[in-house]
């Protein structure tokens, strides 16, 4: 025998083991059981014709089945993106809730890696001043951090502030200028020494 008919019989026996126990856990913890109103719809749903028959969309009643009478209708609930739009409003109104960039702002969050991680994912998205600008504030607080610096060059030569680019460019380390050199010169800034 080789080892891969070896190595595959032995993953096999696994993959068997583990769907034995899967079918164990499932069985035991009662998921899997449908309720009495869900097995007499489908019953009915085959009564009236099989597979024919879902092809209509439901109808209200049905949705509602099986319902308590004091049961809220679904009908006139609001919908999901409204429900978390609504959601988000009423959190921003309590305080409770802040965008990315309010929970990231080094003013806000004594977390400067992950204030760092924002500026990042602010340019990754391509929110060039907003990531400038926060990694700016981060700046304020720890000069001279490469990362940062990276992201306001960046970020300066994309949106074509070639002053901003240049005076920041400076502050970098030697390996990173000739890299920020390469990638802002397909923005058309270059960089005096």
């Amino acid at each position: 025998m080789s080892i891969r008919t070896v190595v595959l019989g032995a993953l096999a026996v696994l993959v068997a083991v583990g769907g034995i126990y899967l079918l164990i856990e499932v069985r035991s913890s009662g998921a899997a059981a449908p309720d009495d109103t869900a097995l007499r719809a489908a019953a009915d749903r085959h009564a009236r014709g099989g597979a024919g028959a879902t092809s209509r969309p439901p109808r209200i009643e049905d949705l509602n089945a099986g319902r308590s009478s004091g049961a809220p209708s679904r009908v006139n609930a609001p919908s999901p993106p409204d429900l978390d739009r609504r959601l988000a409003d009423k959190l921003r109104r309590d305080g409770a809730f802040k965008t990315e960039v309010e929970v990231d702002d080094p003013a806000t969050n004594p977390d400067f890696d992950a204030a760092m991680l924002q500026a990042n994912k602010l340019y990754d998205r391509h929110s060039y001043d907003e990531a400038r600008q926060l990694a700016l504030k981060l700046l304020d607080r720890q000069p001279g951090t490469v990362r940062m610096l990276r992201v306001v060059v960046s970020s300066s030569c994309i949106l074509g502030d070639a002053e901003m680019a240049q005076k920041y460019w400076l502050q970098l380390p030697d390996f990173d200028r000739g890299q920020m050199s390469t990638r802002c010169e397909r923005f058309g800034v270059t960089f005096a020494p």
